[in-house]
């Protein structure tokens, strides 16, 4: 393949890229955003994280609630990051956000108990990957809601972001072979709030 046809393709994929996000953007195009919500990052420690998320709630045209989470950290290690929505809102220290939000009646928050609920918490989130410092995450879910209700991550008590040392695993059980299923040690924390 020549220069030229090397650039004509490039511009081929570039174009259908393009489609396909624009196509992707105009699933909510026609849907109003009901709620908005955000967070701003810190570092667990004295390590100088930081970064911002935000949550918009739109509705189908089933109307089931959907959560679209942007959000942009610089400061972590490069590679994947484990990112959930904690039960609490608080971060001081990081470990007062407890566990991963999953509300009853079975809920259990605690992703190293033996009969725990992980990766099905409400709260569980797709890896943040990190890159030259800087980590994107763009997800949609529909485990949580920024309306009253169950669901809620703005109830009573509110709720956090964690942005763990490591990765995910999406294991249902920490063993010598996957051990720290859900991301290990805490390095950030961001404290959701209603917009």
């Amino acid at each position: 393949m020549n220069r030229t046809s090397f650039f004509q393709h490039k511009k081929i994929w570039i174009m259908c890229i393009a489609v396909v996000v624009l196509s992707g953007c105009s699933h909510y195009g026609h849907h109003e955003v009901s709620k908005t919500a955000k967070a701003t990052i810190q570092g667990c420690t004295d390590s100088g994280i930081s970064g911002t998320a935000t949550l918009r709630e739109f509705e189908s045209d089933e109307g089931i609630k959907k959560v679209y989470v942007q959000m942009e950290v610089n400061g972590l290690k490069d590679g994947k990051h484990a990112v959930h929505i904690h039960e609490v809102a608080s971060c001081e220290p990081c470990g007062a956000a407890k566990g991963h939000h999953d509300p009853g009646p079975f809920g259990k928050s605690t992703p190293d108990a033996p009969d725990f609920n992980h990766p099905f918490h409400m709260g569980d989130l797709v890896n943040m990957t990190v890159v030259n410092g800087v980590g994107k995450l763009h997800a949609v879910t529909t485990r949580v809601s920024l309306s009253a209700g169950r669901l809620s991550v703005l109830d009573e008590d509110g709720s956090a972001f964690i942005i763990h040392t490591n990765e995910d695993l999406y294991c249902d059980q920490d063993s010598e072979l996957n051990p720290g299923c859900a991301g290990g040690s805490r390095d950030a924390c961001g404290i959701i709030e209603a917009l």
